[in-house]
């Protein structure tokens, strides 16, 4: 998900020369139970940014509180500039928490001991989570998702199991995806499997993607020209609709009905001639030539 990130440059009257710098994230990752990896990934990026990493790795420890001058015990500065920022970097971590979570670092007193619990919490490699990481990636398979989505998700928890000290081997991953695939990807997986090096998963997953689109044009339908259309229509003697033009000085009304090849409609028990089931290519009324059109001679008599 997109972050969008705001600064502000607090003046420090402890030490001007050293102001301090609030960060709101907005739209951010919320920590949750299940996504700790993006999280950190996340924050780490941020605070990098910003250079308030420090905070959270140990390397910037909490400065004495007092300092002594001339025999004269006073507020250490530094430990005042220290100890706001760390509080406008905690509530930032706070604001990126899920609400659930929160109540696991209410105790902390410091940026750096949130950070901690949060990553003895989540990203601790318990033989229960770790386990659990690979069933899930074994059980997934493409079925009606898209090759994009198929393969973060496969991504997804091969990176949680890296965190914990578990990665998968390239082969490993790309056997993975190759299995969850199917029979409409066989050329891909054939190709794969044929190859005297291992693919790697940014190629694959390109293939992939070559190899969606190219299964999606082909069951696209296309539409049919109308004259092909009326060309595989199919007329039974069966049931033929017989349709008379009105003729020149004519009083009655076009006439239509159903001639069927049936005993019924005989006479003297005879079997009619078979109708002629062609259409006329003036007037297109089935049933007789163009030499015969009522219409075609009286226009052309």
């Amino acid at each position: 998900m997109a972050t969008e990130n705001s600064q502000l440059i607090i003046p420090n009257a402890q030490e001007p020369t050293k102001p301090l710098t609030m960060i709101t994230i907005h739209n951010s990752i919320k920590l949750t139970p299940t996504n700790y990896l993006s999280w950190k990934t996340q924050m780490e990026a941020i605070l990098i940014g910003y250079d308030l990493q420090k905070f959270i790795d140990g390397s910037h420890p909490t400065p004495p509180t007092t300092i002594t001058t001339n025999n004269v015990v006073s507020t250490n500065p530094a430990y005042q500039t220290w100890l706001r920022q760390d509080k406008l970097l905690f509530g930032a971590l706070v604001g990126t928490l899920s609400s659930t979570l929160v109540p696991l670092i209410t105790q902390s007193k410091t940026s750096y001991e949130a950070w901690q619990i949060l990553a003895n919490t989540y990203a601790r490699p318990s033989r229960g989570h770790i386990k659990q990481l690979k069933d899930h990636l074994k059980n997934i398979t493409k079925g009606s998702q898209s090759i994009t989505d198929y393969m973060q998700s496969i991504k997804t928890r091969a990176d949680e199991l890296a965190a914990l000290g578990k990665p998968l081997d390239q082969e490993d991953l790309i056997e993975k995806v190759l299995e969850g695939l199917d029979e409409n990807y066989q050329s891909i997986i054939d190709a794969v499997n044929g190859r005297d090096s291992t693919i790697s998963f940014d190629e694959l997953h390109e293939k992939l993607i070559n190899k969606e689109l190219s299964l999606r044009n082909k069951i696209s339908p296309s539409p049919l020209p109308t004259s092909a259309h009326a060309t595989n229509v199919r007329f039974t003697p069966w049931s033929v609709t017989n349709r008379t033009p009105r003729l020149p000085g004519s009083t009655s009304a076009p006439t239509q009905g159903i001639i069927r090849n049936s005993p019924t409609n005989t006479r003297d028990n005879r079997s009619p001639a078979r109708p002629f089931l062609g259409r006329c290519q003036w007037c297109s009324t089935q049933g007789h030539v163009v030499s015969r059109c009522p219409l075609f001679r009286q226009q052309f008599p």
